[in-house]
């Protein structure tokens, strides 16, 4: 990245690193909430994977399916709400079914596309799994926000994400 007159951004931290993000305010911006998503994303998948067995992405996934209609999605909607190539989704459905955690089926309505199901086991799983994240994200995430600041930081979120989502389809 560089810094707004064009020119590459330099400069020195505390601890004598370069930093080549950029001096603007959206680029440190920008810098901040990578970092910050990543550390929020690492904790909170370690916290989750060592009381759950859970990764983040089957919390997410199982998340899906457990507020859909009758804990079930087409695949094609669960890899647009786990943003997800259908490989990698593939995979994750994969993991979970050995798991006992969901079931395959072929669509009713439309034999060529298969639909993915919470099992009971995986309701099961999912309701304890969903108390303890709660708790994590209150640990985590709560403190650090009013909720003033947390209306903005969501408002500033969608419009990311619009822009984001926007810029795939264009």
């Amino acid at each position: 990245m560089t810094a707004s007159n064009g020119g590459p951004a330099t400069g020195s931290d505390q601890r004598g690193r370069h930093d080549l993000t950029g001096r603007s305010p959206k680029a440190r911006a920008w810098r901040a909430f990578f970092e910050t998503s990543a550390i929020i994303s690492d904790r909170m998948e370690k916290r989750l994977h060592s009381s759950t067995g859970l990764r983040l992405t089957d919390y997410n996934l199982m998340l899906l399916l457990a507020e859909a209609d009758n804990h079930q999605l087409r695949m094609g909607e669960l890899a647009e709400g786990m943003v997800f190539s259908p490989s990698r989704l593939s995979y994750q459905v994969k993991s979970l079914e050995k798991r006992g955690m969901i079931t395959r089926f072929a669509d009713p309505e439309d034999r060529r596309g298969m639909t993915a199901q919470l099992t009971d086991e995986g309701r099961e799983v999912f309701e304890q799994a969903s108390r303890l994240h709660g708790q994590h994200i209150k640990q985590l995430f709560h403190p650090a926000l009013d909720d003033e600041e947390a209306r903005i930081f969501k408002l500033i979120c969608d419009q990311i994400k619009a822009t984001a989502t926007a810029e795939d389809q264009a």
